[in-house]
């Protein structure tokens, strides 16, 4: 779900919604900003990575089981 505050914005309304409101919205919310930090742990786990991604026009380095796979 894509929505146009940024991340202090959206701790600022759970918080706002934990001390009362509608909790069907605080969960909801909450669920969202979990979902940013399991993804954006992701995108970083896979930057650091030394994963090389080739397709089939690439100059693939290792032909004819030349390299240890």
């Amino acid at each position: 779900m894509e929505l146009p505050i940024d991340d202090k914005d959206l701790s600022t309304i759970i918080n706002a919604l934990a001390l009362g409101g509608d909790t069907r919205l605080y969960h909801l919310l909450r669920n969202v900003k979990e979902d940013r930090i399991i993804s954006m742990k992701q995108e970083a786990s896979i930057a650091d990575s030394n994963v090389r991604i080739y397709s089939e026009t690439d100059e693939y380095p290792c032909k004819q089981g030349e390299c240890d796979i």
